[in-house]
């Protein structure tokens, strides 16, 4: 690994976030001000009898820290061994369990995780996406993590990459979008770049997948390419954003926050959302959504975060609302509850491919 890079593999000498602690003033701390309370709980929980309860599951391997702090942008599995999961970081790098999320190690350091992608041969080869020293950037590995090169840095400060995703079928071509709305791809790997389109608006998420890219606009919704090379795509959200039926079968609902998509890769036109006005549903690629009736005023009145659907059914749907994760098992008429354990809300989901009844939820809390 040359010098170049080496940034990627260490930790920096003095840490992003640091919370001084004046031991001589906790007596002028305010009554309602616990100094022994416990610092904030995010990182990731598991369940292993399909949502019934859930359980952290931060430490460290060979080490007395652990995965608490982190706020969790992505979770996702080796494609070779789903006993391999790796988690990233939007206030740090990438982790990688190799006993199902026991243990962890850090892999990628310094750079903000927001989004990777795994070659679909293996976790040889990976992409991170996010923000480094005030930069939009993408790193690659070829050795599973013991190095990294950067392929892809913004020009403009403080324009971050939020995702990224990888042709399967033709895994040298890379796609990632930017918090300024830009959708970017290369076909070798890295080493090229051409702008495809800028929807001129946030991009959460990048999925490709069923041989089209989808792509999710923080405030105008879900997109799938017709041509690509052409940068041509169809809105898949318009009557969420725009239609007035739809305005007024939900209160005058429009909205304009989505935060995660499911495209099913069995059934392409069944497509789930989660947004900042609940959980949607379409059937038919979009030509109609129904949104999803979560149980209790929480699932009702606060923003739907992630959301997952198991491999081995499309009836199994995971959404979370806060730290409570609500699991359908006949594709969301009937919905369970569970709370997780987090001092924030659950921002990803991660179903077993082989075990629906065993599931990840990564955490975040507000710094």
């Amino acid at each position: 690994m040359t010098n170049k890079f080496s940034i990627f593999n260490f930790q920096f000498s003095k840490p992003f976030f640091r919370y001084p602690i004046a031991l001589t003033s906790i007596i002028f701390l305010a009554v309602s001000c616990n100094p022994f309370k416990q610092p904030p709980l995010s990182g990731v929980a598991r369940t292993n009898n399909g949502g019934a309860d859930w359980q952290t599951s931060n430490a460290i391997k060979d080490a007395e820290t652990t995965i608490a702090a982190l706020n969790v942008a992505k979770m996702d599995f080796d494609p070779k061994n789903r006993e391999t999961i790796f988690v990233s970081g939007f206030n740090d790098g990438l982790y990688k369990s190799e006993d199902s999320g026991a243990s962890w190690s850090r892999i990628l350091s310094k750079i903000w995780a927001f989004d990777f992608a795994i070659h679909p041969a293996g976790s040889q080869i990976i992409y991170a996406a996010g923000f480094f020293a005030d930069r939009g950037m993408v790193v690659k590995t070829k050795d599973g993590g013991k190095s990294w090169e950067e392929v892809y840095s913004e020009a403009q400060d403080a324009v971050s990459v939020r995702s990224v995703a990888l042709n399967p079928y033709q895994p040298n071509q890379v796609i990632i979008g930017n918090s300024a709305g830009s959708l970017i791809k290369s076909n070798d790997g890295g080493i090229t770049w051409k702008l495809v389109k800028n929807f001129d608006g946030r991009i959460n998420r990048v999925y490709w997948l069923n041989g089209q890219v989808y792509v999710l606009v923080r405030e105008k919704g879900l997109f799938k390419s017709t041509n690509l090379e052409a940068g041509e795509f169809l809105d898949l959200t318009g009557s969420l954003t725009k239609s007035q039926g739809f305005l007024e079968s939900f209160g005058g609902l429009n909205e304009k926050n989505f935060n995660q998509a499911h495209i099913d890769s069995i059934t392409p036109s069944l497509i789930y959302l989660t947004a900042g006005k609940g959980a949607f549903k379409t059937t038919d690629e979009g030509i109609t959504w129904q949104k999803l009736n979560l149980p209790g005023k929480q699932g009702s009145e606060l923003p739907a975060r992630a959301v997952a659907v198991s491999k081995q059914s499309s009836n199994i749907v995971f959404v979370s609302v806060g730290k409570v994760v609500y699991k359908s098992t006949d594709g969301g008429a009937s919905w369970q509850t569970q709370t997780v354990p987090s001092s924030g809300f659950v921002n990803y989901i991660l179903i077993d491919p082989q075990l629906p009844q065993v599931a990840y939820a990564g955490n975040f809390v507000a710094q």
